[in-house]
Parts: C-alpha cells; sequence; structure tokens
C-alpha cells in the first residue's frame, strides 16, 4: 500500500474513533488485513497516538482482528489505571472479543498479566457493586457473550473471581440472627428486584458448575471470614432450582448433610444457622432435592438420635433451643414445635423444653403486645 493510501486508512481510522456504528466496515476491515508490517506499525501509532472515543473499542476489535495491535498491548502501554479501568469498562459493555482477549492474558503467569489482572479485578468489581444498584446497568450478559471465547480453565478463573469479588463483599461479620429472622424477606426482595434482569442472567452463569459453587462456598466457611449471606443464599436457590439431575441433586444433598454432620461435632451455633439458613433456600426453591422443609427437618433433626451419640443430641437440641429467639417465620416455627423428634434414654426433656418454647414464641409473634421470657 502506497503513503497517500496508508495516510487515507489512518484518516479514516481516527474518523471511527470519534464515531458509533459507521458504514462500509467490511471495506475497512478487508484494507487492515491486507497492511504490510511498515503500514501496520504505522497505523499501530496513530491508534495510541487518539484519545479514547466512542468508537475506539470497535476499531481496537478490528485492529486485533487484523494483527495490528491486541487489547492487551493498548491497555499496558496507558499510564493511567484510571483510563485502563474506563476501558476495561466499556469492553464490558460490548465488543466482547476484546475482553475475552483482556481475560486470557490477564490469567497467565507474567509480570505484565499480573499488572492487567490487578486493573481487571477492579473493574470487575466496581460493575457487580454497580450491579447491585441498577441490575441492568450494563446492556448485555458478558459473561455468556465471552465464554465460548475462553478455554475451560479460563472459564472456571474468571467464574471464581466473580464469586469471591460477589461473596466477600461483605466487610463486617456475619449476622446470622438477622438472617434467620429475614431469609424469607431476604428472599422475596432479591426475586423482585433481580428477575429478568441482566444481573440475574450473569449470576446463573456463576452457578452452572454446581460443584464449584459448592467448592467456593466450602472454602469461605472454613475460613470462617464474613461473605455476603444474601448473595450466597441467592446463588444456592439458583442452583436447586436448576438442579434436574441426579448428580447435582447428590452435590446439594451432600452439602447439606455434611454440613449438619459439622454442627453435631462442633457444637458450634454459627454451623446451626447456616445449614438451616441453607437448606430453607434450597427446600424453598426446588423439593426435588432435599424435599419439602418439614420432610427435611423430620429426617435430618428429628431422627438424628439414630446417627449421633447422646452427648451430641443433646448439645444440638440446646442448641436449637437458643435459637428460637431470632425465628421470625410462623410457618417454620410450626414445623418445629409439631414435627416428632426421637430422643435418647433420658433427653426427652429436652425435646418437650424445645417444643414448648417454640408454641410459646409462635404466641409471641402472634400477639407482640404480649412479653414472654423464654427461658
Amino acid at each position: 500500500m502506497g503513503y497517500t493510501a496508508t495516510q487515507h486508512l489512518v484518516k479514516e481510522t481516527r474518523h471511527r474513533i470519534g464515531m458509533l456504528n459507521l458504514p462500509y466496515e467490511e471495506e475497512y476491515r478487508a484494507q487492515l488485513k491486507h497492511l504490510g508490517c511498515k503500514e501496520k506499525d504505522i497505523l499501530r501509532e496513530a491508534f495510541q497516538r487518539q484519545e479514547w472515543n466512542v468508537g475506539s473499542a470497535r476499531v481496537l476489535s478490528l485492529l486485533q482482528e487484523a494483527n495490528i495491535l491486541t487489547a492487551s498491548e493498548y491497555i499496558l502501554s496507558l499510564d493511567s489505571i484510571e483510563l485502563m479501568q474506563q476501558i476495561l469498562n466499556d469492553f464490558l459493555e460490548a465488543e466482547y472479543s476484546l475482553l475475552a482477549h483482556i481475560v486470557c492474558y490477564a490469567y497467565q503467569e507474567n509480570v505484565q498479566s499480573q499488572s492487567l489482572n490487578n486493573v481487571l479485578k477492579e473493574s470487575f468489581r466496581t460493575l457487580l457493586n454497580d450491579l447491585n444498584d441498577n441490575p441492568n446497568v450494563i446492556p448485555h450478559n458478558y459473561l455468556q457473550a465471552i465464554g465460548t471465547r475462553l478455554r475451560t480453565h479460563e472459564q472456571k478463573l474468571v467464574i471464581n473471581e466473580h464469586l469471591q469479588l460477589l461473596l466477600g463483599s461483605e466487610r463486617g461479620p456475619l449476622d446470622l440472627d438477622a438472617a434467620i429472622g429475614r431469609q424469607h424477606q431476604w428472599r422475596e426482595e432479591m426475586q423482585t428486584i433481580l428477575t429478568g434482569t441482566v444481573f440475574e442472567r450473569l449470576l446463573i452463569e456463576l452457578i452452572r458448575d454446581k460443584a464449584n459453587l459448592l467448592e467456593v462456598l466450602k472454602e469461605l466457611l472454613k475460613r470462617s471470614c464474613p461473605f455476603s449471606l444474601k448473595h450466597a443464599l441467592y446463588l444456592l436457590s439458583q442452583a436447586a432450582r436448576a438442579t434436574t439431575d441426579e448428580p447435582d441433586e447428590r452435590l446439594l444433598k451432600s452439602f447439606i448433610k455434611d454440613l449438619f454432620r459439622t454442627v453435631v461435632e462442633t457444637g458450634l451455633m454459627s454451623q446451626l444457622q447456616l445449614v438451616l439458613l441453607f437448606a430453607r433456600e434450597i427446600c424453598s426453591a426446588n423439593t426435588a432435592v432435599l424435599g419439602t422443609y418439614p420432610a427435611w427437618y423430620k429426617q435430618t433433626v428429628g431422627e438424628m438420635t439414630y446417627s449421633v451419640k447422646r452427648n451430641q443430641f443433646i448439645g444440638t437440641m440446646e442448641l436449637l433451643t437458643a435459637l428460637i429467639p431470632a425465628e421470625r417465620n410462623l410457618e417454620l416455627l410450626g414445623v418445629h414445635a409439631t414435627i416428632a423428634i426421637s430422643a435418647p434414654v433420658k433427653c426427652n426433656d429436652y425435646v418437650l423444653n424445645y417444643k414448648q418454647l417454640c408454641r410459646a414464641h409462635i404466641a409471641q409473634l402472634k400477639a407482640p403486645e404480649c412479653t414472654i421470657v423464654l427461658a
């Protein structure tokens, strides 16, 4: 290509950077693919000298396609972290080939990739916060859009990054008592806010691999670090709702069963609260997994005497009794008050006391003007 033609292409490139949806894109693309090394260098430098504008992402996509300039090369040539994040935000809204390239590069093991990974992570964090405020703040579900462009291990890395950022957004300690009392309200709020939104579709991408989701949750529980219970419950609900085959059912059943075993073995109130929260969410979403909540409660609590030691039974009943004041759902309290609990020898008083206090708390919730002290 001669000097005049090259300069004309540079001029058109500048024009396209400043505009959206210009015609004759195929002709422009064809010209890019037939450039020699020298002409590519000229066009690359011309693009890098221009300020980022409304058409820059589309032009960069075409330059990357023609092996002139990649998204990672361009981003790493910038000095401003703020500008890097602004550009990555544009990639999150459109031009998913650029975003996929950035993800692939950011998860490689070298110094430049680590630098890019930090900027990308901050962009994901900011966007997730924005989606919490406005679940349609972006036009499309970028995780679905880039999924076909990534290899399996890259998909898992970016999904886990999102899970960690979403669940790790909680800064203060877990208020499990509040969660027990407000779970039904949270569930209705999340469904009302998210149903039919871009954020809902993005979150569904995070739970397609249910084994991976459960591993992330287990790791958070193992580290005893704060995490967003509201989002964890929503993800678990979506995972249960999407469960249609036996392997996934077994995964969720084992997760709850293992967590209850931890309650019995450790005697920790936090573990009991979590297993009740998780089991209730799954039962509410899909009764094919654990059954209805009364059925799960009968099998797990009502018949635990057949699988635990006497002291473990007593410890678990004491935990359940101590948890009663946090309960606010009359239907669930009714289950606890009526489902039979088989007790070991000389342990029936623990069960009777528990049921009596459940009934007393039900009466208190039905008549708030009355004051009932739970011993």
